[in-house]
């Protein structure tokens, strides 16, 4: 049966938790027409072959390994042999699955949309005021109506995936994504939260990836130019 929901899952260094977070997918979405695409991307510890483990044992379950590294490239990659009807890719270290369950079901009010959620907090006032300044930026190069551009969960339509045409390997990922969204005319549908906790591990953010997004964007408007 084809799943009516594909999820896409990067999966980086966590070992110590992947295996935990999984059971929690498989609670969540137990009984219903789902599949699970799991993407270690450029894992140093275990990650891999307990991902590759738990999908032995669950049919619902791939593993598409990302060997180059980067978030672009393992969603895309997830993404390019999802089979479902309805598509989504999200954080896997701080995303709880009923979020996705209940965001689906607040998309089915808005079909033809991108899905996505908007983050009121991000966990300590230098990354909240970071993610300020970069979706400002965003906002004004791109007209993009949105405070969190890197907001996942996000969700859409299988059909969205072939129009969009999407090329980021690295961090601009969700940026592009929004973009051509925007000039393509496709409705935005933000579904708020709270915040996250992070399932384990430590975040990829530092200064350093920040002035990376910060350029890459300008970089981005210049090439859409």
């Amino acid at each position: 049966m084809k799943p009516e929901l594909s999820v896409i899952l990067p999966v980086h260094n966590q070992a110590d938790h992947i295996a935990s977070v999984i059971e929690g997918y498989l609670r969540e979405f137990k009984n219903q027409p789902w599949e699970i695409i799991l993407v270690p991307n450029k894992s140093h510890d275990n990650s891999t072959r307990i991902c590759r483990s738990i999908a032995a044992k669950n049919p619902n379950i791939r593993v598409i390994e990302n060997k180059l590294g980067g978030w672009g490239l393992s969603v895309r990659m997830g993404l390019q042999t999802a089979r479902g009807r309805f598509l989504c890719y999200t954080n896997s270290a701080r995303t709880i699955p009923s979020t996705i369950s209940f965001l689906f079901k607040q998309y089915k009010k808005h079909p033809g949309a991108l899905a996505k959620v908007t983050r009121h907090t991000r966990g300590n006032w230098i990354r909240s005021f970071g993610s300020v300044l970069y979706n400002l930026e965003c906002r004004w190069l791109f007209q993009i109506n949105s405070w969190d551009i890197n907001g996942t969960p996000k969700l859409f339509d299988a059909n969205l995936l072939r129009r969009l045409k999407l090329t980021s390997k690295g961090d601009l990922l969700d940026l592009e994504f929004l973009t051509k969204c925007n000039r393509l005319g496709v409705p935005l549908f933000e579904m708020p939260i709270g915040g996250f906790a992070r399932h384990g591990g430590k975040s990829s953010t530092s200064l350093k990836n920040a002035v990376r997004l910060y350029g890459g964007a300008l970089q981005l408007w210049w090439n859409f130019k």
